[in-house]
């Protein structure tokens, strides 16, 4: 198995996608059939992939996910992170997690079902538009303008309708979001789906992660969903050293 080809392949599986079946894989990568074939029985074997019996599609497998967590775990500030919004998911119902940015992507490192008859479930290692998302917005806004311009240069095809379409409507969703601390996301990136969150950088350095609350769109109301941005932007200036904006959701809210 060539190591170049396995990361080629783990790098591709990154890009919105789940799984891989065998001629999928030959035709992005112009290899033969019998060649990609025996690269992912081979990476399966070895831990970096796991084989769907029914769908004879190729996913990351265990090994993966075991070194995800084990190389989070040197990370205290998301442990604790982790802890408070076990604590949260308890109080309020709502689904709860951790995402980081790829690129033009978001990440979930941490996901935790809720407990309301509608949950919302996005799994550890789920990729999203991070234009189309609360937790993405959040973690961009941490970068200079110049370097989102780079990133969405061209323009990612378009999300759900509610979400930005071009690189001028993500800025201006994004100076809201420095202003007041926080991003609410409303049936963008995933049909029916709302999001609130909050950017955390670890003052040891470390990369920027983003807490958030996951829950239908039609579940919360906006005086609710005021006491789930403030719940979380708490946690930010307690845990992070985030001073908490004096904004009110009320007022400065998006869609």
């Amino acid at each position: 198995m060539s190591l170049a080809n396995a990361a080629a392949v783990l790098h591709w599986l990154k890009r919105d996608r789940v799984d891989v079946a065998v001629g999928e894989l030959s035709a992005a990568m112009d290899w033969p059939k019998s060649s990609a074939s025996r690269l992912l029985k081979d990476m399966a074997a070895h831990g970096l992939l796991e084989r769907d019996p029914a769908s004879r599609r190729y996913r990351p497998g265990l090994l993966m996910l075991e070194l995800s967590r084990q190389y989070l775990s040197r990370e205290p500030l998301i442990e604790a992170v982790d802890a408070e919004l076990r604590e949260l998911t308890a109080r309020t119902g709502y689904s709860t997690g951790i995402s980081i940015l790829d690129g033009t992507d978001i990440v979930v490192l941490r996901s935790r079902a809720g407990t309301n008859p509608l949950r919302v479930v996005t799994p550890p290692g789920t990729r999203g538009p991070a234009w189309a998302n609360s937790t993405g917005r959040c973690l961009l806004a941490r970068l200079p303008d110049a370097e989102i311009a780079r990133r969405f240069t061209p323009f990612p095809p378009p999300a759900r309708p509610g979400a930005p379409n071009d690189l001028a409507a993500l800025m201006q969703r994004i100076a809201v979001t420095r202003q007041r601390g926080f991003d609410e996301s409303n049936d963008e990136a995933l049909a029916g789906v709302s999001g609130i969150s909050v950017a955390i950088l670890d003052p040891e350095g470390s990369t920027p992660f983003s807490p958030y609350f996951a829950f239908s769109a039609a579940q919360v109301g906006r005086p609710e969903r005021q006491e789930l941005a403030d719940m979380l932007l708490d946690m930010a200036a307690r845990l992070g050293g985030t001073p908490k904006p004096a904004l009110d959701l009320l007022e400065t809210a998006h869609g």
